[in-house]
């Protein structure tokens, strides 16, 4: 659940209180009943999370270990002890496993209202918050930055909507996403709503004729694809950037958006080059 190497670190650092709690126990104090090694047992359980067998056959391990040399050391007290930390590594065991199942449900949870928050629930792409915190980060953060940016705007979608009613295109709506998506999977494209019926997309490791190539053929097949009953066509704007220094790349989401207008001027289906300063 949680990465090797800190497992690993937290199993050795309560091996180390165990060994401590232990030698207090047996060698330290043979003629007194265990104390510290109660909390150890118990508070063992609620130290991280890992799968909850793996942590009870840990605290498991530790109980023989100190039972038999209980029983070596200090026979007068070796059954109390027994008896008191089978009942406290009992409790944190049953306890402890409760809190990790809790805490991979509010981790889960926390994991949904993110993707919730980052998705548009229609298209299945990525929502406008998300590319604006993607653009932030490509903005201060030292990784690879995007090589253009296109602007897709789906045409005549507001009369579509007006003639087939606006559930015929929430449907629609969900086909071209999937359609987006696919394109996903093949090229180094991650797509995000803009807002509407204009969708962006973040193009990486691709030349000027290479992206335009993509965007051609991108617009070819929604041309040539039904979805959900309908054939439509889309206007796309690329602005390219290339390997050149951006300080803000809503300029260059602009400089696509202007490329879609102008591919729309020129009779729409249509793909759109702009060129960045």
């Amino acid at each position: 659940m949680m990465k090797k190497y800190t497992l690993i670190g937290f199993y050795a650092a309560f091996s180390v209180f165990f060994l401590l709690a232990i030698f207090l126990s047996v060698i330290h104090t043979p003629d007194m009943r265990a104390t510290i090694l109660l909390g150890v047992f118990c508070i063992m359980p609620f130290g991280f999370i890992d799968y909850p067998h793996r942590m009870n056959r840990f605290v498991a391990f530790w109980f023989v270990v100190h039972t038999i040399l209980a029983f070596y050391f200090k026979p007068k007290y070796a059954l109390d002890d027994t008896i008191n930390c089978l009942c406290f590594a009992i409790l944190g065991c049953f306890l402890g496993n409760i809190m990790v199942w809790v805490r991979l449900e509010s981790y889960e949870a926390r994991r949904l209202l993110t993707i919730e928050k980052e998705t548009d629930v229609l298209t299945g792409l990525s929502n406008r918050r998300k590319l604006f915190e993607i653009l932030a980060n490509l903005e201060t953060a030292n990784i690879e930055k995007p090589s253009g940016i296109m602007m897709i705007d789906i045409d005549h979608f507001k009369e579509f909507n007006d003639n087939y009613g606006h559930t015929a295109g929430d449907r629609y709506l969900n086909s071209f996403g999937k359609v987006l998506n696919a394109y996903t999977q093949n090229f180094r494209l991650h797509f995000y709503r803009y807002g509407g019926e204009e969708f962006v997309a973040l193009a990486y490791g691709f030349d000027e004729n290479k992206l335009l190539s993509i965007a051609e053929n991108l617009r070819i097949a929604i041309q040539n694809m039904e979805m959900d009953g309908y054939r439509k066509t889309v206007s796309i704007g690329v602005a390219y950037c290339g390997n050149q220094p951006v300080q803000n790349y809503e300029k260059i989401i602009d400089q696509a958006d202007n490329a879609v207008y102008a591919a729309k001027h020129s009779g729409r289906n249509t793909v759109c080059l702009a060129f960045t300063n």
